[in-house]
């Protein structure tokens, strides 16, 4: 079993990227991260060159301050996503029938 199959399903997660990509830094050091999405069907098991063009450009890389932001706003996303479905099924288990 790998680190990977021991996170929670349907979560968005920042981490530090890999050293197998880009050597996970910048310039000068510094430390990248990468937002990983499952709902959107990231696999965090899979390395940056093994997802789709869509989840790279989810995933970044970002510097940590870039990658906070992204992550909040990525995790924002999903939660009003989640917030209009379920109204929206709310709206359709109350509206009035014709009969």
């Amino acid at each position: 079993m790998t680190d990977h199959e021991h996170d929670l399903d349907g979560s968005v997660e920042l981490r530090r990227q890999p050293a197998s990509c880009s050597a996970g830094h910048l310039d000068g050091g510094i430390p990248m991260f990468e937002v990983i999405c499952r709902p959107c069907g990231d696999d965090p098991g899979l390395d940056y060159h093994e997802v789709s063009s869509w989840l790279r450009w989810i995933r970044g890389p970002y510097p940590l301050a870039a990658g906070i932001t992204a992550f909040l706003e990525h995790d924002e996303y999903h939660h009003t996503a989640e917030e209009t479905d379920q109204m929206s099924h709310a709206r359709w288990r109350n509206h009035p029938r014709d009969g």
